[in-house]
């Protein structure tokens, strides 16, 4: 067994693991942007082409699924892992991925590093704030039902009373909402006085999914990151997830909310190196392998229960059975460094 940088026992084999998945290049991710942004003009045109409530509603779903999919590209570029070349990973990050979804590149970048360096330690994570709001760092079993739980975090996410009262919280404490309204007005322009079509495009197929279908998304999938977890502490209080192709799909793209726990403890690996290293923990890596608990987001199964209950439930974390806080070493100093958890 060795240490990571923050002094946690890592299997060697693991370690070994690690450094071999950790290797970038410049042409994978250009497959997984270009898939993301085909899926969002071929749901507008498919819309487009056929009409309908029920077809719009579909491309609404798909659109901001993929925009959720950016963010999680945006995520690997604030971890300088979307391409090896630093350059090009600023640049596709920044023009790609956190522009079009209203968040400036260095604004997220910088705040979260420090998510890494300070999960459940207090006020300098800016994750913080969801799980306040929400009322989820800790367990909700001695609080509410698991029924009222559900209905809360699923009917009012999906009407979306919490997602949009999340955006207007953080907005308050910046300008997050200053590009999507200046968007609004160009719309609207571009509606009026120059072209009609151009404006409803804009509207139809980017800001309304934005609003609702991708703010619902990412609601459920940074809920599942931690929620519930406080009790666990910095290293273990993040959270893998199984379930059904559906699920991962919509809410897991691109596989970094499905293995967040691993992504924690290893940030230096890219998203599509995860399952591949999840395997390898799973076999070699006794205390990851007991944090298996969530078999599916919504529904859990025979081998484990759902991300909405796991939060419900606190991770199932009591005195006696919390996973003993490690004490940190030396913290890296580049975050797309293995050591950072």
């Amino acid at each position: 067994m060795q240490k990571d940088h923050w002094g946690r026992v890592v299997p060697a084999d693991v370690k070994k693991a690690v450094r071999d998945c950790s290797a970038t290049d410049n042409w994978r991710n250009w497959l997984f942007l270009t898939g993301d942004w085909g899926l969002i003009v071929a749901a507008a045109a498919t819309h487009l082409y056929v009409g309908g409530i029920a077809v719009y509603l579909l491309s609404v779903l798909v659109i901001g699924s993929r925009m959720r999919a950016l963010a999680n590209l945006l995520h690997e570029s604030a971890h300088y892992k979307l391409f090896a070349d630093r350059r090009m990973n600023g640049i596709a990050g920044a023009v790609l991925c956190a522009w079009p979804l209203y968040t400036g590149y260095r604004t997220y970048v910088r705040q979260h590093r420090l998510h890494h360096r300070n999960l459940w330690k207090g006020e300098q994570d800016p994750d913080l704030a969801l799980y306040r709001m929400t009322r989820t760092e800790n367990a909700r079993r001695g609080a509410v039902s698991f029924r009222s739980f559900v209905l809360t975090h699923v009917v009012f996410v999906v009407i979306p009373v919490l997602p949009l009262r999340r955006l207007i919280a953080e907005s308050g404490r910046g300008r997050r909402l200053l590009v999507p309204l200046a968007s609004l007005l160009a719309a609207l322009a571009l509606h009026t006085w120059v072209s009609g079509t151009a404006g409803d495009i804009l509207i139809r197929y980017w800001l309304i999914p934005w609003a609702t279908a991708y703010q619902v998304i990412a609601y459920w999938a940074e809920l599942g990151e931690h929620g519930g977890l406080s009790g666990r502490g910095h290293d273990w209080g993040s959270r893998n997830w199984r379930g059904s192709a559906v699920s991962r799909w919509l809410i897991g793209s691109h596989s970094d909310d499905l293995y967040h726990l691993l992504h924690h403890f290893f940030p230096s690996v890219p998203h599509y190196r995860l399952t591949e290293l999840d395997h390898t923990c799973r076999d070699r890596w006794s205390d990851y392998r007991a944090q298996g608990r969530c078999s599916g987001f919504f529904v859990g199964g025979h081998d484990g229960v759902s991300v909405l209950h796991d939060i419900w439930d606190g991770g199932g974390c009591r005195a006696e059975t919390a996973p003993a806080p490690a004490v940190p070493a030396v913290v890296p100093a580049v975050l797309g460094t293995e050591g950072i958890g």
